[in-house]
């Protein structure tokens, strides 16, 4: 007797492919290659896997990839919901890419020197502080993967109207931070170079808002928000809610580095 019944995926009704517009007569296109349910509702942890194969196989798709990603907000979310998957570098290849070189820079330039640092209530000198970063970054990279089903959760929420699937809040969420990485990489190799510059109020004001600019021009494209106020007080809320969230599971993972690779500061 069978408990559970394994679900026949059937091909769609129309077999064009969504990539490249050309007629196929099975799964795959025997133009480009992509899978006719690219692009469609599937389980998240599908999403992943796919992407997990060749997570570092870059190829001449990522300059286009980028520079779309980069210029015009929301616009590869849009290209994927639209079924343009193979013709770009895939959504979870690129973030967790853009994750690690951005994660890499940072602490490459962080210097705590002699200074001491508080943590969990705990007075700890440079040397220690250091060590602690040292571990927390080795694990950064993945407790990111714990903030972007986060950061979707809340997307999902604000635009429940949409009734999407959850899958496509994630690809957003992906193209968002992707962005967001890019941008802080960028910000950090020029403050290699310009170390002793002392950037005018307007500019660093500019840097700072770009984000959250960013973010309203996305919502607005891909969720098609009645205006631009909406999709502006939408982008405020779900930055405020998620900024609380960065700190509570940054918080948390501070607290189970010192825990259990420093017990004896848990002690003092």
């Amino acid at each position: 007797m069978r408990w559970f019944k394994k679900k026949k995926r059937t091909l769609p009704e129309d077999t064009t492919c969504r990539n490249c517009g050309v007629q196929t007569v099975g799964r795959y296109c025997h133009e480009c290659g992509q899978d006719v349910h690219a692009g469609t509702g599937q389980s998240t942890l599908k999403l992943i896997g796919q992407a997990l194969e060749s997570a570092f196989a870059l190829d001449g798709k990522a300059p286009r990839t980028l520079a779309f990603l980069m210029i015009r907000p929301g616009f590869m979310s849009e290209e994927y919901r639209a079924g343009r998957v193979n013709r770009y570098v895939h959504p979870v290849r690129l973030f967790w890419m853009s994750t690690l070189i951005f994660f890499a820079l940072l602490i490459s330039q962080i210097n705590f020197g002699n200074a001491d640092v508080r943590i969990a209530g705990e007075q700890m000198t440079g040397e220690n502080a250091s060590m602690i970063i040292n571990y927390f970054a080795k694990l950064a990279p993945y407790v990111t993967f714990l903030l972007i089903p986060m950061f979707a959760l809340l997307l999902a929420l604000f635009f429940w109207r949409k009734k999407d699937y959850y899958m496509y809040h994630m690809i957003f969420t992906l193209h968002f931070h992707t962005f967001l990485w890019i941008f802080c990489s960028l910000l950090l190799i020029i403050g290699l170079f310009t170390r002793n510059v002392t950037y005018p109020g307007w500019l660093s004001m500019l840097l700072f808002f770009t984000p959250g600019v960013y973010l309203t021009m996305a919502l607005r494209r891909y969720y098609q928000t009645k205006s631009w106020w909406q999709a502006l007080w939408k982008a405020i809320l779900i930055s405020l809610l998620y900024f609380l969230l960065i700190l509570l599971v940054t918080g948390l993972v501070l607290l189970f580095v010192v825990k259990v690779f420093f017990p004896e500061l848990m002690e003092s």
